[in-house]
C-alpha cells in the first residue's frame, strides 16, 4: 500500500481527534483572523506526516478561508484587499524560492520586527498609508510564499490602517484565500495530492466551517483592544515557534 494512503488506516479515535482539533483551530481562526492554519499544520505534521500535511492543509485552508470570507464579507475592506494582493502576489513566487535557502530563524526575525514597528507607529499616531502597506505586502508575499502562518507579519500593518477587528478578519481571510489558491495551482501541490489526501483535506476543511462560525461570534463580543492584545500574544508565540524550528534542525 502506498505510504500516503495511510490516512485511511487511522483508528476512529485518531480521526475523532483530528476532527475535534479541526473544529478548535477553526474557532481560533474565526475569533482572531489568524493562527488556525499554523496550529493545524503542527498537528497534522505529527499525525499524518509533513509531506502529507502540506497538500491536506492547503486544501483544508481553502474551506476555512472561504467560510470566513463569507462570514465577514460585509466587513471586509476591499480597497485594502486590492492593494495587498497587487503588491504581494508577484513576490509570493520569489518567496517560494527563497524559502529553500533561508532558515526559520530569518522568518522569526522578520516577524519579531513587526511588533516594535507597530508600537513605535502607535506611540507617534502614525497610521499605515498606502505606500507603507504596499511595501509590507511585498515583504509578506516573500515570506508567505512557502510558509504557513505569516499572516502575523501583515497583521500590524492592516490594523495600522485603523480598521476594526471584523474588517481585519474579513480582509485577511480574502487575501490568504487568494494566496493559498495561487499556491495550490502554481507550486505543485496538485502533484502531491492523491484522492486519499484530497478527502482528508475536504474533511478537515468542512469541519473548520462551524468552528469559524463559533469564532466569529466570539470576535463580535470582544473589543478591538482585546483583539489586538490577542494578536500580539499569538505573534510572540509564532516568533518562538520559528526560533524553535530553526534550532531543532541545527
Amino acid at each position: 500500500m502506498r505510504p500516503n494512503a495511510r490516512v485511511f488506516n487511522y483508528p476512529p479515535d485518531i480521526i475523532l481527534i483530528i476532527a475535534a482539533l479541526a473544529f478548535a483551530t477553526g474557532a481560533l481562526h474565526g475569533a482572531t483572523g489568524m493562527a488556525g492554519g499554523v496550529v493545524m499544520a503542527a498537528i497534522l505534521a505529527h499525525l499524518i506526516g509533513i509531506k502529507e500535511a502540506v497538500p491536506v492543509l492547503t486544501c483544508a485552508l481553502i474551506f476555512s478561508h472561504g467560510s470566513r470570507v463569507f462570514i465577514y464579507w460585509k466587513d471586509t475592506d476591499w480597497e485594502i484587499v486590492r492593494l495587498v494582493l497587487l503588491f504581494s502576489l508577484p513576490t509570493i513566487l520569489l518567496g517560494a524560492y527563497l524559502f529553500t535557502i533561508l532558515s526559520a530563524l530569518v522568518f522569526a526575525m522578520f516577524l519579531a520586527m513587526s511588533l516594535p514597528i507597530k508600537y513605535w507607529a502607535a506611540q507617534r499616531r502614525i497610521k499605515t498609508n498606502p505606500k507603507l502597506l504596499a511595501g509590507a505586502s511585498m515583504v509578506w508575499g516573500v515570506l508567505a510564499g512557502n510558509v504557513i502562518g505569516l499572516g502575523f507579519f501583515l497583521a500590524p500593518f492592516l490594523l495600522g490602517t485603523g480598521m476594526n477587528r471584523l474588517a481585519f478578519a474579513g480582509t485577511l481571510a480574502f487575501v490568504t484565500l487568494v494566496m493559498n489558491g495561487l499556491k495550490l495551482v502554481v507550486f505543485g501541490v496538485p502533484s502531491l495530492m492523491t484522492l486519499q489526501l484530497l478527502i482528508m483535506g475536504v474533511f478537515i476543511g468542512v469541519i473548520t466551517i462551524p468552528g469559524n462560525w463559533l469564532g466569529s461570534n466570539i470576535l463580535h463580543k470582544i473589543s478591538d483592544g482585546g483583539h489586538r492584545l490577542v494578536v500580539d500574544i499569538l505573534t510572540v508565540g509564532m516568533v518562538l515557534n520559528f526560533i524553535y524550528l530553526a534550532y531543532s534542525y541545527i
